[in-house]
C-alpha cells in the first residue's frame, strides 16, 4: 500500500538508499537518517518532497527519538523502520580484540535494539507497524574470520523473533533480511581487486555478488501491508549462501546404469 510512512537509518548507504527510491516511486514518505548530512540531502533533492533528512547517530537514543518524532510530525504517523546500520569485520576471534568485538556488537546490535525501541513508541499507540532489519547470511552459515560479526547478527536475529512475537497482539511486525555480500560502499574494499572479486563470486552458487536492489526489493515488500501476515522471519537474500557454499569446480555426477 502507498502513502506510508517510513524512517530509514543508514540512509545514505548502497541498501537504504536503493529501498528509499523504490519506496518514494511507489508513494511512500521516508525520513532518512544518517550521520553525514551532505549525501542525505544529495539524496533528498534526487527524490523530491517525499523525503525528509534527519541527520544522527544510530547510537544515539536522543539522535532516533528525533527522527521519529519528524516522521510523526511531518507525516501524520510512522509505519516503518528500516533498519541499514551495520559493518563488517573480518578478523580471527584471537586477532579480534575486546574493543573491536564490543564496537561490533555496538554498531549491529545495539543500534537495531534502539532503532527499534524508538520506532515502538508511536507504533505502539498506532497499534500497527512494521520493522526490517538487516541481519547477515553469517548468522546462519558458518564463514572463516566472521566470529565477531556472525555474533552481533545471531543477536539481531534473535531480537527479531522474540519481539514478533511480544508485539504481534499490537500489529506490529518485525522481520529481517539477511544478505550475503553486496555491492555497497561498505563492501568496497573486499571488492577492490579482480581475484577477490572473483573468489568472492565463485562463493556464491548463483555465481555473483549481490546489488543493492536485490536487498531493497524484499525490505520494501515486507514494509507493504502485502506482507502484513509476516512476523518473525528472517529472510536469506545471498545467492544461495546461506543454504552452502559453491564448490571449487564443477561436481562430476555418475551417469545412471
Amino acid at each position: 500500500m502507498a502513502g506510508h510512512s517510513i524512517l530509514i537509518t543508514g540512509g545514505a548507504g548502497g541498501m537504504g538508499s536503493a529501498l528509499a527510491r523504490l519506496l518514494v516511486a511507489r508513494g511512500d514518505r521516508v525520513v532518512l537518517m544518517g550521520r553525514r548530512l551532505e549525501p542525505l540531502e544529495e539524496l533528498a533533492q534526487e527524490l523530491g518532497g517525499s523525503v525528509i533528512v534527519s541527520p544522527g547517530d544510530a547510537g544515539s537514543s536522543a539522535d532516533l527519538d528525533r527522527a521519529v518524532n519528524v516522521a510523526v510530525e511531518q507525516f501524520g504517523r510512522l509505519n516503518g523502520l528500516a533498519h541499514c546500520v551495520g559493518s563488517i569485520r573480518l578478523k580471527p576471534l584471537h586477532l579480534t580484540t575486546p574493543e573491536e568485538f564490543a564496537e561490533t556488537l555496538q554498531t549491529n546490535l545495539t543500534t537495531a535494539f534502539l532503532a527499534c525501541r524508538a520506532a515502538l513508541a508511536p507504533m505502539r499507540k498506532q497499534s500497527s507497524g512494521s520493522i526490517v532489519l538487516v541481519s547477515s547470511v553469517a548468522a546462519r552459515q558458518g564463514l572463516n574470520n566472521h566470529e565477531s560479526i556472525s555474533a552481533a547478527k545471531a543477536g539481531l536475529e534473535g531480537l527479531v523473533r522474540s519481539a514478533a512475537i511480544t508485539y504481534a497482539r499490537q500489529n506490529i511486525r518485525f522481520n529481517a533480511v539477511a544478505p550475503a555480500l553486496t555491492e555497497t560502499p561498505l563492501a568496497a574494499p573486499l571488492l577492490r581487486s579482480e581475484a577477490s572479486r572473483a573468489f568472492s563470486e565463485a562463493m556464491h552458487p548463483l555465481g555473483r555478488i549481490g546489488q543493492p536492489g536485490d536487498i531493497a526489493r524484499p525490505m520494501a515488500y515486507l514494509l507493504s501491508e502485502d506482507a502484513s501476515w509476516i512476523t518473525g522471519q528472517v529472510w536469506g537474500i545471498d545467492g544461495g549462501l546461506g543454504t552452502g557454499i559453491a564448490p571449487p569446480r564443477p561436481v562430476l555426477v555418475p551417469k545412471t546404469l
